[in-house]
């Protein structure tokens, strides 16, 4: 995601080259004459700055942790633009995750839905990898594990992203229908309590703005999300040479004639043209 905060002329060159040649179409997002999207796999993983930091400090770099939510607000927004909707991963139930750090996830996500930007949010339950730092680290295990805020956050994600994936008019209805018969005949003893609100919240069997009145979910508080300009801002000065003076918003006091580094070019081989 930060690349494309870094770099947007970047991604409008990348583009030019692959969208015509996409096999992915989404013509209700889509600005492309053929509806076709661009879609890679990118690791969202959560919201919460705090939680951030203890799995994943690198992930925005070069910008600091501290702006995950605006690095993915501004990426998630210039990707969108240039016909990017990508798929974004995110981890719930991770070692040490709090109320807090589910809230945080979900203020980003619906930060994500108010802005009318777009994305296939893929949740999946904490997994230890082998050789890695969390290999032996215990989070949610079970889904009957799952909190109240956690269960939101994956029927959220499902939510968002079968709105704008399914085209047909019976779709969306039949899926929330089948979703609900599912939760009376099994879901509803395999999953606990904690899975009732989330589930009733995704089959839009009331208005979410209904059931946060009644203390049933959380619908988020607004961010404070910083404008590109800030974020490039700040990036380690050492670094600001790597900055492209045609993408703009470029920090106070960079200058353009201290050693800027050679902008990347797109190079087309002739298999391209096939």
């Amino acid at each position: 995601m930060a690349p494309a905060v870094v770099d947007p002329k970047l991604i409008e060159q990348l583009s030019a080259v692959l969208l015509d040649k996409s096999p992915v179409k989404l013509p209700r997002l889509s600005t492309h004459p053929e509806g076709r999207i661009l879609s890679p796999l990118i690791g969202l993983e959560t919201g919460s700055v705090r939680m951030a930091k203890q799995i994943m400090p690198g992930k925005s770099a070069p910008f600091p942790i501290e702006e995950w939510p605006s690095v993915v607000i501004q990426g998630l927004t210039i990707l969108n633009r240039n016909n990017w909707f990508p798929v974004l991963t995110l981890m719930i139930g991770n070692p040490g995750e709090t109320d807090a750090d589910s809230m945080a996830t979900l203020d980003l996500i619906y930060e994500v839905e108010q802005r009318g930007l777009f994305a296939f949010l893929v949740p999946s339950i904490f997994t230890p990898l082998h050789d890695t730092r969390l290999a032996t680290q215990k989070g949610v295990i079970e889904s009957h594990e799952m909190t109240p805020l956690q269960w939101q956050i994956l029927m959220k994600c499902w939510k968002m992203t079968m709105n704008a994936a399914l085209q047909s008019w019976w779709g969306p209805p039949a899926w929330r229908l089948g979703a609900f018969l599912l939760w009376l005949w099994k879901l509803r003893k395999t999953n606990g309590p904690a899975f009732t609100w989330p589930l009733l919240m995704f089959t839009s069997t009331f208005p979410e703005r209904l059931m946060e009145k009644m203390g049933k979910i959380y619908r988020g508080r607004a961010l404070a999300v910083k404008s590109r300009k800030e974020l490039l801002a700040s990036i380690k000065p050492q670094h600001w040479k790597y900055l492209r003076e045609d993408n703009g918003d470029l920090p106070d006091g960079w200058d353009g004639a201290a050693g800027t580094a050679p902008p990347l070019r797109i190079i087309q081989s002739d298999a391209a043209h096939d």
